[in-house]
């Protein structure tokens, strides 16, 4: 009896850890992890999610008990403040120049138009198409022509929604919030991959995910045909 009593109690606390299972996500990735999660709740445990730019998760993961970020692996191996003990590759990002609907944009050198007013991008550090936005205009011998026009803020939804409402005419962000916007812009032309540093989506685990058998199974599940289908459909 006393045996049957200590299995129910592990079994109900190994049921707790899983209802407590947390995953925070780059901002830019929102829409395809959000569809992801969406399949896997029809069989399997619910997964809380919070997204925000790097600065954000960062900081929330040192408060909160975060199994599993899926971000830049750049950003992630350059940070201190978390130790990662594994990394599942998910997909390549891939910069983009995103214009309002309206604008005549065909190519990068088009930044230079004097028709091009404003320019929205992410901030370097804390979104990692902002780093690949500045690295982008300087290989590409751009950022002396356009420095003024540049309006920075802080995640990639901010520079989508700001090129949705033509608050600025065009913006760098990433094929994934170009595509998920395309009803309201203009249109998006890629950046050159010469011009940025590859971009590596992962889902980087934590301790505590190495020891949840509900964390393991959700990354199990991101190799999954479904789940890359849904990747690959937002452009990674």
């Amino acid at each position: 009896m006393k045996k049957m009593v200590i299995s129910v109690c592990i079994a109900l606390l190994s049921q707790l850890i899983a209802d407590d299972f947390k995953i925070a996500v780059g901002a830019g990735y929102k829409k395809p992890v959000q569809e992801v999660l969406k399949v896997y709740a029809e069989n399997h445990t619910k997964v809380d999610a919070i997204y925000g730019n790097m600065a954000q998760i960062f900081a929330q993961a040192k408060q909160t008990e975060i199994a599993l970020v899926i971000a830049d692996k750049k950003f992630l191996e350059k940070q201190k403040e978390l130790h990662f003990e594994h990394y599942q590759k998910i997909g390549e990002g891939v910069a983009v120049i995103a214009y309002a609907k309206g604008i005549s944009f065909t190519r990068i050198e088009d930044l230079k138009n004097e028709s091009i007013k404003t320019i929205a991008m992410p901030e370097a550090k804390k979104a990692i198409y902002g780093d690949a936005g500045i690295e982008f205009l300087h290989n590409a011998k751009l950022y002396e022509s356009v420095k003024e026009k540049l309006l920075v803020v802080a995640t990639v939804p901010q520079v989508s929604s700001y090129v949705s409402t033509h608050e600025v005419d065009v913006g760098i962000m990433n094929l994934t919030a170009a595509l998920d916007s395309m009803d309201k812009i203009g249109g998006y032309i890629k950046i050159p991959q010469t011009y940025y540093t590859p971009i590596e989506i992962v889902a980087g685990s934590l301790k505590a995910c190495e020891i949840d058998k509900a964390c393991q199974e959700f990354v199990a599940f991101l190799q999954t045909p479904k789940a890359k289908e849904i990747f690959v459909k937002y452009g990674l």
